[in-house]
């Protein structure tokens, strides 16, 4: 929620809240501030978010398969970069989509055997 005009924020609100609570709601925040996501939430200034009726743990992204995934997307860039400047898939290009789907299975595998080992 934009700040007003020479409008300083001077009141204070405190509840009480378990450990549990808190947890739940910082892993529910849209926005970086816990306090401003709350403020814009209870003056209706962003989305409610959806009910949770069963609250499932949030995994955080392996660093190394993001890393993976982000040089896979360049090469794939690069590809369509070729493709588009020559109008042709020549067996290179084909090769090298190839190439990134069997890296693509691999990564997914490797992630799905570490998801399961945790």
């Amino acid at each position: 929620m934009p700040k007003i005009k020479h409008e300083k924020r001077k009141k204070m609100i405190r509840i009480r809240v378990t450990q549990d609570e808190k947890n739940k709601m910082n892993e529910r925040k849209t926005q970086k501030s816990l306090a401003t996501w709350l403020r814009n939430l209870a003056l209706d200034t962003v989305p409610a978010p959806m009910p949770i009726t069963k609250t499932l743990p949030i995994k955080r992204a392996d660093p190394e398969l993001v890393r993976a995934i982000g040089r896979i997307g360049s090469n794939l860039n690069q590809i369509a970069k070729y493709a588009n400047t020559n109008k042709q898939l020549d067996d290179k290009v084909l090769s090298s989509i190839n190439r990134i789907e069997t890296l693509l299975i691999k990564i997914i595998e490797e992630n799905k055997v570490r998801q399961n080992d945790s």
